[in-house]
């Protein structure tokens, strides 16, 4: 089974759908055929490359990318205690 190739029309639609809170990740990538690593790699690519387009002299800031980085992740560990926090309140009931 050869893999699936994505244009880069494609990858910004699905990412572009992330930001705006259409669909979650998993969601998406469910939707798509996509695998999670896939996903938050392109948009880690999509993100860092708007930064550098909006940076000094098209480059953006290493302190930029890492804040960008820590936001990313913290969103993460949010979604996760959110997930974890109602499976919790559901076994209370």
């Amino acid at each position: 089974m050869s893999r699936r190739q994505w244009t880069n029309e494609e990858k910004k639609q699905i990412i572009m759908a992330s930001l705006k809170g259409e669909e979650s990740a998993a969601e998406l990538c469910r939707r798509h055929g996509l695998h999670d690593v896939t996903f938050y790699k392109w948009k880690k690519q999509f993100i860092e490359g708007g930064i550098e387009a909006l940076g000094r002299d098209g480059k953006a800031t290493s302190r930029e990318v890492q804040l960008l980085r820590e936001n990313e992740e913290l969103k993460r560990i949010i979604g996760d205690l959110t997930i974890e926090n109602q499976f919790l309140k559901k076994l209370q009931k």
